[in-house]
């Protein structure tokens, strides 16, 4: 009986692992762009395609950031923001 009811809550248990995972990686997507959002409005970036943005984008202007605002890296930033606006 014991091996039937841990079986049962094994097979719960793994069937319930992939929507964890999922909401946690939604959770740490929402997180990047929340810290990417508010960088690029101090900065004085028009964030309001934000949401468009694709993981890779958000990441690579995450790396922009903290690489130092220069002048390529602000309008490779405005470039990709631009294209999301659509």
């Amino acid at each position: 009986m014991n091996a039937k009811i841990f079986a049962v809550a094994v097979a719960v248990a793994l069937s319930a692992a992939p929507i964890v995972q999922a909401q946690s990686m939604d959770m740490g997507f929402d997180m990047l762009t929340g810290a990417v959002y508010n960088a690029l409005s101090a900065q004085g970036f028009d964030t309001g395609n934000i949401q468009n943005l694709s993981l890779a984008e958000i990441a690579s202007i995450k790396l922009m950031l903290e690489g130092g605002m220069d002048g390529e890296a602000r309008g490779a930033i405005a470039l990709i923001l631009e294209r999301a606006a659509g």
